[in-house]
């Protein structure tokens, strides 16, 4: 009995620190990223690397917020259940997204880069080999390149 209580506090303490994921989308944390992006050149604020030179565009606003979180979510599951693939794939993708939006500030487009990667990548690790990364290129209807997803590929993987 005592080793059950102990392993249940472990796992309280890891769900506290280890899997914490912070949310993004409050206020709090939108402002306490910016105040640390400040800190870096403007021309790497609100990127995420891959695709630098976009961040200029019109669409450079900072703030992500529910209504792109939720559409990301539906567009998801359109995809998940157009390919017949698992449901339970978005939701990890979801996850996915998620924790890589906890440590940085993106613009549209790269929510949207993010967010395609994040779906291709657990589509890649539950579903081996049904979807080749060309394929989700065109899901973008040509706004992204291969070289670009596969950059933020790796971003999301580190």
């Amino acid at each position: 009995m005592v080793d059950l209580l102990e392993r249940i506090d472990v796992m309280l303490m890891q769900e506290l620190s280890a899997y914490k994921t912070e949310d993004y989308l409050a206020p709090e944390f939108q402002k306490k990223l910016s105040l640390l992006l400040d800190e870096v050149p403007e021309t790497l604020a609100c990127s995420s690397g891959p695709t630098d030179q976009s961040t200029t565009s019109s669409s450079s606003s900072c703030n992500i917020n529910e209504v792109w979180r939720e559409k990301i979510c539906e567009w998801s599951y359109q995809v998940i259940d157009h390919f017949d693939f698992s449901r339970e794939i978005a939701s990890v993708s979801i996850h996915y997204l998620d924790r890589y939006l906890a440590t940085r500030q993106v613009n549209k487009k790269m929510f949207q880069l993010a967010a395609m990667t994040s779906l291709f990548l657990a589509i890649k690790l539950y579903e081996p080999g049904r979807l080749s990364m060309s394929s989700m290129i065109e899901l973008s209807r040509g706004y992204f390149m291969v070289e670009q997803m596969g950059a933020m590929e790796t971003a999301i993987l580190r």
